[in-house]
């Protein structure tokens, strides 16, 4: 949700609930950030569950008409402008819906917004797979590596994450991953009964997206 005009994806794009993400959020967070909330819909799930405070980047200028009445605070610029959050800002959740593939350094903006968590706050993040069977078929026996409009390969992926550099990346920011899940693909008929035994042996070819919870000591 971070990086596109209406021009880029339809409306719908930027409405996605992520009842996913919701999920993993704890009902004890009162303050969260969410980045690249797009019209808000995340935000606006957690507000009617749970009594909370909710912050928002998004880079679309044409969402902040839509969040401003719902959000607390809403910064609309690119996340990884090192002065676009006000100092001082502290939150119990920082959420990252599909958010880290799109930066060009991920690695320092996600050092940066886990000094924003507090004590025993929590990231929520979903990451796409690039240790993906569909992807990896694609590029060892077709030989392509094709953008599109939305998935594994969006056109705004500029970084690609495995189950190991995502456990990296939390280490490194001193988190806890406490919650892991998993959005895989769905095969059918033949294709299934071929791809079923080396999914027994790889389980993550099978996944095209992590979900992740990890706490802030």
């Amino acid at each position: 949700m971070m990086c596109f005009s209406n021009d880029d994806h339809g409306i719908g794009y930027f409405e996605q609930k992520r009842e996913d993400v919701a999920a993993l959020v704890p009902q004890e967070c009162r303050t969260i950030l969410d980045v690249g909330c797009g019209y808000g819909a995340l935000g606006r799930t957690l507000m009617a569950r749970q009594p909370c405070e909710v912050d928002g980047i998004e880079l679309n200028p044409d969402a902040e008409i839509h969040l401003k009445h719902q959000y607390r605070r809403v910064w609309i610029g690119n996340v990884e402008e090192p002065t676009l959050v006000e100092e001082g800002c502290r939150y119990d959740g920082l959420l990252l819906p599909d958010v880290l593939e799109h930066l060009v350094d991920p690695w320092s903006t996600f050092r940066r917004l886990c000094c924003l968590l507090k004590s025993g706050g929590v990231v929520v993040a979903s990451i796409p797979n690039v240790q993906n069977l569909a992807l990896l078929y694609n590029l060892v026996v077709r030989g392509e590596w094709k953008y599109k409009s939305s998935g594994l390969l969006d056109h705004g992926h500029l970084r690609f994450f495995t189950r190991r550099s995502i456990v990296e990346l939390f280490s490194a920011n001193g988190l806890r991953i406490e919650i892991w899940r998993c959005n895989r693909d769905r095969y059918q008929g033949a294709r299934r009964l071929l791809v079923w035994p080396l999914l027994q042996v790889m389980p993550d070819l099978g996944v095209c997206q992590y979900l992740v919870r990890a706490r802030k000591p």
